[in-house]
């Protein structure tokens, strides 16, 4: 046990299990069924891990009359990133557990102005959505794994009925192989013309990877 590891929370959520919040050496971290799902960041406003900071690519630049979109919003890591970088452009951020809006707000400071919180279910958002947006971060983990209703061509399709003409996609998802990414993109690609994927973390079982789709 790491002495200076400290537990500010530690509760239980119906969508997402056992759900911690913990903090060493001033880096707090949100743990939702033992997979690390929010981040605070650096103080050079990022977190350190690409699997975070690439889901907004170092090429993207975005205007302040841009829109964007996170579909699994956590404690708010995306939207301090793309604060960081791009100042107050207006976000919708999606999740369907309230208790990751609980404590985004209290442990994250997870209170910018800039910021709509939308407490619902991404299909339903995406399919009722009122805005086209400039960037659509699709990074939905339940209790470590990405739910499959949101991993059909349909609600693809409605993601990109949603995007701007240069919007940009991006999916944060894990894979057991090569095979298995292979599906992925072929999916991704059956709906967008314009795909590439990258690689952020890689072990001998698993892969972290960022998929980017474009109109």
């Amino acid at each position: 046990m790491n002495i200076w590891k400290k537990t500010l929370y530690k509760g239980h959520s119906p969508v997402n299990g056992e759900v911690m919040v913990t903090e060493y050496m001033g880096i707090r971290r949100l743990v939702a069924g033992g997979h690390t799902q929010s981040q605070s960041l650096n103080s050079n406003g990022i977190t350190g891990y690409r699997y975070w900071d690439d889901m907004v690519p170092p090429e993207l630049r975005l205007t302040l009359d841009a829109r964007v979109l996170i579909i699994g919003l956590g404690a708010g890591t995306t939207v301090k990133i793309i604060n960081h970088r791009f100042g107050p452009v207006a976000i919708d951020g999606v999740e369907i557990d309230p208790l990751m809006i609980e404590l985004g707000k209290k442990y994250f400071d997870m209170n910018e102005p800039n910021l709509q919180v939308h407490l619902t279910d991404a299909v339903d958002y995406v399919r009722d959505a009122r805005y086209k947006y400039d960037l659509i971060c699709l990074d939905a983990f339940v209790a470590g794994s990405v739910p499959e209703k949101i991993q059909t061509g349909d609600f693809l399709t409605s993601v990109k009925n949603i995007l701007t003409p240069e919007g940009l996609c991006s999916m944060n998802k894990i894979f057991s192989g090569k095979e298995e990414l292979e599906e992925f993109e072929k999916l991704v690609n059956s709906v967008f013309p314009n795909v590439s994927s990258h690689v952020v973390r890689g072990d001998p079982r698993l892969d972290n990877v960022i998929v980017y789709a474009r109109g």
